[in-house]
């Protein structure tokens, strides 16, 4: 009994040594350390934050009513069924002459993908950004590309998933990089867009035929700034060599991102405003077509 009790004094007496010593802190940094080993090894979720300086992003207050497509089309677009295409209109020509007209295009082996961050963004006429894009892939398609149309419904997307207009750049980033995926990648990305800005300077006439004012915007905290803002002065000039004055200068704005950070070949542009008419919207992507099949012919080292 006796000795049991000095084996448990000795054992105290050493408890409190190693208190009034250097062991216990160096213990203690040890176990915490230990602790923040584990940490690194763990994996742990990380959620990333929707704040990802949306307010610096081209978020132009538009009808947030949307409205999809309803025009026929031949295009290809990212619907739950993107190889069946609707029914040529009754005054167009019949679906099996279009399709042998389509078939007949000889392809050249590039892809493009348009997509409209604001679908819902409207001409003086009801038309819509996502109608123009329809138009652009057809007149590109004509050209021997392979085009995609994005869809999906953004505005749906966001009243799904609780999300609000400005978050319209995280949305239409999800689907651009799942389309990325679908497609295996595309030669450029194209998110068509309408300013606003009043009826005296989004317009021009040149020998009697009216065209929407259009502009390249580029994204100046992009890490593909310098890709960007190649492709869309390539774009303007061309452009502007077939119809001058239709293209104004690229504007950059500094803090922003656009998207174009997620791969090199992805831009912006303005076509036109709520003052203008879809049949002068028309009148510019013709020439802008010809802009981007002369520019891709002649390859982009970006």
């Amino acid at each position: 009994m006796s000795g049991g009790i000095k084996i448990a004094g000795k054992l105290l007496l050493m408890f409190a040594f190693l208190c009034v010593t250097p062991f216990k802190e160096g213990f203690e940094k040890k176990v915490a350390t230990s602790s923040s080993l584990m940490n690194n090894l763990v994996y742990q979720q990380k959620t990333l934050s929707k704040d990802v300086e949306l307010k610096k992003q081209l978020n132009v207050m538009a009808d947030t009513t949307f409205q999809s497509f309803n025009e026929d089309s031949n295009v290809e677009s990212t619907s739950d069924s993107p190889l069946i295409v609707p029914k040529e209109p009754e005054n167009e020509k019949p679906k099996d002459t279009a399709t042998k007209e389509k078939e007949s295009v000889k392809k050249n082996g590039k892809k493009i993908y348009i997509y409209d961050t604001h679908q819902d963004e409207k001409y003086n006429d009801g038309k819509t950004v996502l109608d123009g894009a329809f138009v652009l892939a057809s007149l590109l398609e004509k050209k021997g590309y392979e085009v995609v149309v994005e869809t999906n419904n953004f505005a749906k997307y966001r009243s799904d998933h609780n999300m609000t207009y400005d978050d319209a750049y995280l949305v239409s980033e999800k689907f651009m990089n799942d389309a990325l995926v679908k497609y295996g990648g595309f030669d450029l990305c194209i998110d068509l867009h309408r300013d606003s800005v009043p009826r005296e300077y989004t317009y021009t006439t040149i020998n009697g035929k009216t065209y929407a004012k259009s502009m390249m915007v580029v994204a100046g905290s992009s890490k593909n700034v310098k890709s960007a803002t190649k492709i869309s002065t390539t774009l303007t000039d061309k452009v502007n060599k077939h119809a001058n004055g239709i293209m104004k200068d690229v504007m950059t704005r500094k803090e922003a991102y656009y998207n174009q950070y997620v791969c090199k070949g992805v831009i912006l542009m303005e076509c036109g405003s709520e003052n203008n008419s879809f049949e002068e919207v028309k009148n510019t992507l013709e020439v802008v077509a010809v802009g981007i099949d002369e520019m891709l012919k002649e390859g982009l080292n970006i």
